[in-house]
């Protein structure tokens, strides 16, 4: 991995809609555009790699723009992403699909990330009745990703969440999440395409991407990973909590910050959350 990169995860600082010159470079941005069918891709786990290689076989994608994002929680060891990166232009190039993979670029706004997901948990519980960080951390994950799709011109986001694990859920990944995430990219007109939302068996996961990778031990994680779940393990939610929580105040404190990065504002995250938060 390269230094840079290493400080940048380190500092976490802001990268949004202005990345330095040794990440996306003028040349990058000509390639981008250049292609026939370009796609912007999330690397974090496993599916996201299978995600990946669906796409290119189903949806023919001629080049993909590898990202990895950033909330601020993250902790283990960041070379796995670029490990991605470099085993899916290996997968690539052996199958013949005949998409490039272009270096990878690093993103995120952990201030934003604060007061979408953690300045208002309290006022949010008692407002909604149920709460966690990771369905606002999710759609935060796709938002940020809004202003690059726009400067690139690479109007598709390719995404690996699934709607089951073996017959076993993630907050993050239930149907009324999934369609927000969906929706709300689309308000930008940028497609988020999720390939392998109703594939339900890790067996087949692991079959798309051929080698037998613990996605649980290959990828950094979350301090607050699995918060929403009983102490046994089991899991229960009121899906009109969440789907009034993403209504009431996670996309419209999304909408705006996505509006003032595309417009080259500077962002009053304090302001832009207490704006955004219901008032009645």
């Amino acid at each position: 991995m390269d230094e840079r990169f290493r400080e940048i995860f380190i500092n976490k600082a802001e990268l949004v809609s202005s990345f330095p010159a040794w990440m996306l470079s003028p040349e990058t941005l000509e390639r981008i555009r250049a292609a026939a069918k370009p796609a912007i891709i999330e690397i974090a786990g496993r599916d996201s790699v299978a995600a990946a290689l669906r796409a290119a076989a189903v949806n023919g994608y001629d080049l993909f723009l590898p990202t990895i994002a950033y909330a601020g929680t993250e902790f283990g060891d960041w070379r796995t992403a670029f490990e991605k990166v470099t085993f899916l232009a290996e997968r690539l190039g052996a199958s013949g699909a005949g998409a490039d993979v272009l270096p990878p670029v690093a993103l995120g706004a952990p201030a934003l990330w604060r007061v979408l997901c953690g300045r208002y948990l309290l006022a949010s519980y008692r407002r909604f009745g149920f709460y966690t960080p990771c369905v606002g951390c999710h759609l935060y994950l796709h938002a940020i990703r809004v202003p690059l799709a726009k400067r690139t011109g690479c109007n598709v986001v390719v995404g690996g969440e699934r709607e089951s694990h073996d017959g076993l859920a993630k907050l993050n990944q239930i149907p009324r999440a999934l369609d927000a995430y969906v929706e709300f990219l689309g308000r930008f007109g940028v497609v988020l395409a999720l390939p392998l939302r109703h594939v339900a068996s890790g067996a087949e996961v692991q079959e798309l991407v051929g080698r037998d990778w613990r996605d649980v031990e290959e990828h950094v994680e979350c301090v607050l990973s699995r918060n929403y779940l009983e102490p046994a393990g089991g899991l229960s939610y009121d899906e009109k909590a969440i789907g009034r929580f993403l209504e009431e105040f996670a996309i419209p404190l999304l909408e705006r910050a996505v509006d003032a990065y595309l417009a080259g504002r500077a962002v009053d995250y304090e302001r832009l959350a207490d704006d955004s938060w219901p008032k009645s």
